[in-house]
């Protein structure tokens, strides 16, 4: 006999591979304002949660701008993925601030809540795991700086984390988004080639596994990064699965206690 929690779960995966769930529709618009874990309809602790990440990630700009801007900086993936970070979280803690005074602000489908939601990609998780097994290696002055932890280690930690966190579903058919983004910037590292641009050290890459005058590698570096990406697109689902699985077993042995603690009275003689 099969069981059914293994028929569930298969069900669920191959529901995913369908067409409509590319679509950026859903019909609660609270699951983008709320967190899977507070129980009332808003919390103000989960506002200045989001607020507080928005923060870090500012924090973080701005340090890089004001310590060391050169222009160089829009040039790589890094600053792209840090930065879309920063526009999710400040993006995210706006939306939850305008539900916390007003439940019905937001109809279902809203496109404000379509943007949030393509935002929050896996492009951090790339980043990180290219840069620490690829590109580490080729600059270990500066592997060990704050700023590099923070933009090459924090920013993973920090979006996994809110990925346990937030309360809307994750699609497996949204890879599709962090994919364009990594395509986007693929294409816009071959034509800052082609136009005679340099790293901050005169380079004629932006990185070294990114060096179009040795097109085999660096076809090879975009072909692992689009692999990755799908990878790293399924790591979030897997999470999302983990975070309704961990939510749905908190909420049952929240059930269960009640029950437990009232069985005794109920066997026991009355007098």
């Amino acid at each position: 006999m099969s069981d059914p929690s293994t028929e569930s779960c298969c069900l669920n995966l191959k529901a995913e591979f369908q067409t409509s769930k590319f679509s950026l529709y859903h019909e609660d618009p609270g699951v983008f304002c709320r967190s899977q874990w507070q129980k009332a309809e808003r919390n103000l602790i989960w506002v200045l949660y989001r607020w507080a990440l928005a923060a870090f990630f500012a924090a973080g700009v701005t340090g890089s701008m004001v310590q060391d801007f050169n222009g160089f900086q829009f040039i790589y993936l890094t600053d792209w993925g840090f930065t879309l970070c920063l526009f999710t979280c400040t993006y995210g803690a706006v939306i939850a601030t305008i539900y916390y005074f007003n439940q019905s602000y937001f109809a279902p489908g809203h496109r404000a809540l379509q943007m949030y939601w393509i935002s929050h990609m896996e492009l951090s998780m790339l980043i990180t795991t290219v840069f620490w097994a690829a590109l580490s290696s080729t600059m270990p002055e500066v592997a060990g700086e704050l700023y590099n932890l923070w933009c090459h280690a924090f920013n993973s930690i920090c979006m996994v984390f809110d990925c346990f966190v937030v309360a809307y579903p994750n699609r497996l058919m949204h890879f599709v988004y962090p994919l364009c983004v990594v395509l986007i910037f693929m294409v816009h590292s071959l034509i800052y080639y082609w136009a005679g641009g340099t790293d901050i050290d005169g380079n004629r890459f932006i990185y070294f596994a990114l060096d179009w005058a040795r097109p085999g590698l660096a076809i090879g570096f975009v072909c692992a990064s689009l692999a990755l990406i799908c990878c790293f697109s399924l790591v979030a689902f897997g999470i999302y699965r983990l975070r309704i699985s961990m939510y749905n077993c908190c909420s049952k042995k929240k059930e269960e206690v009640p029950t437990s603690k009232a069985t005794p009275k109920e066997s026991s003689p009355t007098v």
